[in-house]
């Protein structure tokens, strides 16, 4: 039996780490059907299941040296770049634990190392078939998690490409100064990463940024879409669904929702609030009547469109909540400038609820522009605008574009579609 060991640094809080532990249950829920085993190491654990356990590092030099050269490091850094970094330094001491019992049946998969869950010389001598879950830039980058949003200069947009240049000093980005932490953290990479790993791109843009890196394009590479389990996440009747949340339901409701919420400005929140406001004065005079802004993923921010009728909904770990929530929704609007995947969005179109979003990254991959929502031009606060009204105007165009939203997520994103696809790629990089 194929064993695989998936490396994350929790299990169920995040983005990241909810996709990673939603990639283990659906390899493990299957494993009868493919004669395979999963089981998830992590730094931290917030769930109960048995299948995932605690990585131990004891080293209380490691915890109390860490985190005062890290920050020690980054306090060089001088960037407009909000990104987290992670220069994944110094070693652990977790490599024995990892390793521990490897066979030639043994595949080690590694989600988001974010908060130096392992240190990326200890990456370098992992023993076995590697599978790397790319959730976001990290792995082929420097330090930083995304590369540096697009910069407008005299007219002229400059681009972050650097790590298609190998971090030359000639490459580095007009309004970084200080040390060059990212060169560094990515030369480290290229001289402990010498074994090629599998690289797993959840979307078609994150296959092409791997295709040109300088440290993985010449890996093995797959592409293969976040897991959900469409059995589960499915749609609850609209009104019920508004009734439970106290929502006039002869309102629009208007979804907003991401981790850090309006203070994570990668995630579009200003861009959104813009869009807003177009829309108000544009197409909806009346807003506060017809129209209801839910955010999640977060408690109240007063600064947030704050003339606007908007309801912060906190956050949720449980799935029935976020179903609850999701299904309300007559839209979603997911206005990030980056975006790796967009999971946010495949639960939308899960629960049968069209997007709007810019069309960039890994949304692209999701949202079928004017089927299952609408793609609206980068950064542009009003095509965003448009694109939300064009959905709502509709009551007919809407339910279809709901219809086809969940008939994609099950096409596409389902949790067995997922599961045969990684076994798949599995089962060919050991040549079993």
């Amino acid at each position: 039996m194929l064993s695989i060991v998936h490396l994350s640094n929790n299990d169920i809080v995040g983005g990241a780490s909810r996709a990673a532990y939603r990639i283990h249950r659906c390899i493990e829920d299957n494993k009868n059907d493919y004669l395979v085993y999963s089981s998830m190491k992590v730094i931290k654990k917030y769930s109960s299941d048995p299948t995932v356990t605690c990585l131990n590092n004891n080293s209380y030099l490691w915890k109390r040296l860490q985190p005062r050269i890290s920050r020690f490091l980054k306090s060089n850094l001088k960037t407009t770049n909000q990104s987290a970094h992670n220069i994944a330094y110094p070693n652990t001491g977790l490599l024995k634990e990892i390793n521990n019992n490897q066979s030639l049946k043994k595949i080690t998969h590694l989600h988001w190392l974010g908060d130096n869950t392992i240190s990326i010389e200890e990456v370098g001598k992992l023993k076995g078939p590697i599978f790397w879950t790319l959730h976001d830039q990290w792995p082929f980058c420097g330090a930083e998690h995304y590369t540096h949003p697009p910069i407008n200069k005299n007219g002229l947009q400059i681009n972050d490409f650097r790590y298609r240049q190998n971090y030359s000093s000639k490459s580095r980005i007009f309004d970084e100064k200080g040390f060059d932490l990212n060169k560094w953290t990515w030369e480290r990479k290229k001289r402990s990463w010498t074994k090629p790993m599998n690289i797993v791109a959840t979307s078609s843009w994150l296959f092409e940024c791997v295709k040109k890196s300088s440290l993985m394009k010449n890996w093995p590479i797959h592409l293969i879409p976040y897991p959900i389990n469409t059995k589960n996440w499915k749609p609850i009747n609209k009104s019920y669904a508004k009734n439970i949340l106290g929502i006039d339901i002869s309102k629009k409701v208007i979804l907003f929702g991401a981790i850090g919420g309006t203070k994570d400005t990668r995630k579009g929140s200003h861009l959104l609030e813009e869009a807003l406001k177009i829309l108000k004065e544009s197409y909806y005079k009346n807003i506060e009547n017809r129209i209801q802004i839910l955010v999640f993923g977060e408690d109240n921010n007063k600064k947030f469109i704050n003339n606007l009728p908007v309801e912060f909904l906190g956050s949720f770990k449980d799935d029935l909540s976020l179903r609850v929530i999701y299904s309300a929704a007559d839209l979603m609007v997911v206005p990030s400038i980056q975006e790796a995947f967009g999971q946010t969005a495949s639960e939308a179109h899960a629960c049968a609820t069209p997007v709007v979003g810019f069309k960039i990254g890994g949304l692209i991959d999701i949202v079928s522009h004017q089927e299952t929502g609408y793609l609206a031009d980068p950064y542009d606060p009003k095509s965003l605008a448009y694109g939300i009204n064009w959905i709502l105007e509709d009551e007919e165009r809407n339910k279809k574009l709901a219809l086809q939203a969940r008939l994609k997520a099950k096409n596409n994103w389902d949790s067995k579609i997922i599961a045969k696809k990684y076994i798949d790629a599995y089962y060919s990089a050991i040549n079993i």
